[in-house]
């Protein structure tokens, strides 16, 4: 996508507060780079591990979002413990570009989703807040075993940090089906 395209969409994304809603995230195939650490860091790290691998092979700009999986809370889990992914869906390029990299599955499933838009920079206060705030409805649980997902709408190579939108996907289950 050209850069003139990318500003259109960067700046189609003006609109500030979306309510929060459910939503259901189909599983997609992904490829990723894994950093452990506290996800202050590791998250970074890991962006720029792909960001980098992207701009090597020519694919920025045509990978439409990304995804940044959580996949430990780290009210529980030590945060030097803590296991965070950036994922994009399988590039169109030969395999044997990013055959080094982990392939996974986007676990799909019911989130609640957030939307953020503001700096990635903030994305992680905003997380903290979530957990902490979040009212469960009625007979609904926050699921284990499934990451909370970001779900990344703008490159911050093409648009204004304070207009960057991401979806903050926090996993939710019926509590029956948690365990």
């Amino acid at each position: 996508m050209n850069m003139a395209v990318r500003e259109t969409v960067c700046m189609a994304g003006r609109e500030r507060n979306l309510q929060s809603s459910f939503v259901y995230l189909r599983p997609t195939q992904l490829v990723s780079y894994r950093i452990v650490g506290p996800y202050e860091q590791s998250a970074s790290s890991a962006w720029q591990l792909m960001f980098d691998w992207l701009d090597a092979n020519g694919l920025r700009g045509i990978v439409d979002r990304g995804y940044g999986l959580a996949h430990d809370d780290p009210r529980v889990t030590p945060a030097e413990h803590c296991r965070y992914d950036a994922c994009i869906e399988i590039p169109n390029a030969p395999q044997e570009k990013w055959q080094h990299m982990m392939p996974q599955r986007l676990p799909g499933g019911a989130y609640h989703r957030h939307r953020h838009v503001g700096p990635h920079s903030t994305i992680g206060s905003e997380i903290r807040r979530i957990r902490e705030s979040w009212n469960a409805p009625n007979g609904l649980v926050v699921a284990v075993g499934r990451p909370l997902v970001e779900i990344y709408m703008d490159d911050p190579k093409f648009c204004e940090p304070e207009n960057l939108r991401t979806d903050l996907c926090l996993p939710v289950a019926f509590a029956r089906e948690s365990v």
